[in-house]
């Protein structure tokens, strides 16, 4: 059985509240992560502008047991998910109990589901070939992430070196940003751990790293703003904000796993761990 270990928490991306909006807020839904059955809501929402953190509580509704709330899955298909149980979320249980709600075709976790306020919209992301040049940058940038990580580790604990594997590299139409998920391997004499990866934002027009991250799933202990994996699942719009969004699980230091939202462009964590 599996168990979640950090609770989700919001960081502060600001936005103006319309008068009289009603906020829309989000949780995740993934057996795959959390102690089955367990679901949680991410602690911000969004007013369809941006989302907002210091008024949420005021704007949004509590999710309440017994509702059913659209959602979107691994794959992009529809998938409601409902809300069995709420309880007092602790270090080690989440807030909700829930449970899909069967439909036509078994859902791919995670599911992102929402409490309808402005309306939510998947988008599909399609691999992107880089150019050699572009792949350079990316592959000097991974080893200075390595680098930098591996410093904050002792001596004997050290790998002694990384090896990258194939990167992948997704893009959303109308976003020019790339997100990239880069696996690794690290060597220790015969032996290797293919549990590392780095993740980065790219901007192919100014040819430049936006946002790079080197991930471990056990790094620690250790500033998770140096080592922390991001792995994208769902891009998608809310409302009328333009910003392209993803799910992301993430995996950190002292065997941190749980979830993110990101905003595209930047690379920025939204709601999730900072």
């Amino acid at each position: 059985m599996k168990f979640r270990r950090l609770l989700l928490t919001a960081l502060l991306p600001l936005a103006a509240c319309a008068p009289g909006a009603r906020a829309g807020v989000l949780g995740v839904y993934d057996p795959d992560s959390f102690v089955e059955g367990d679901a949680e809501r991410f602690a911000g929402c969004h007013d369809g502008r941006g989302f907002v953190a210091g008024d949420c509580a005021r704007l949004a509704d509590t999710l309440a047991a017994g509702e059913e709330l659209p959602g979107v899955d691994s794959a992009g298909r529809p998938a409601r998910v409902r809300l069995s149980r709420v309880r007092a979320a602790g270090q080690y249980e989440a807030a909700y109990v829930a449970e899909l709600v069967p439909s036509g075709a078994a859902a791919a976790g995670p599911v992102l589901f929402w409490r309808p306020g402005p309306p939510l919209h998947a988008l599909a992301s399609a691999p992107v070939s880089l150019d050699s040049a572009a792949t350079a940058l990316l592959r000097a940038e991974a080893l200075r992430l390595y680098a930098t990580a591996e410093q904050q580790r002792a001596p004997g604990d050290r790998a002694e070196a990384m090896e990258l594997g194939t990167p992948l590299v997704l893009g959303v139409e109308g976003e020019s940003s790339l997100v990239v998920q880069w696996p690794a391997q690290l060597a220790y004499g015969t032996g290797r751990d293919r549990r590392a990866s780095l993740f980065f934002v790219y901007d192919p027009v100014q040819r430049q790293v936006v946002r790079g991250l080197f991930g471990h799933p056990e790094w620690g202990p250790v500033d998770p703003s140096l080592v922390r994996a991001v792995q994208p699942v769902t891009f998608f719009r809310l409302g009328a904000d333009p910003a392209v969004y993803f799910l992301a699980r993430e995996a950190g230091p002292w065997e941190h796993i749980g979830f993110g939202i990101y905003e595209m462009s930047s690379g920025r964590a939204v709601l999730g761990v900072p």
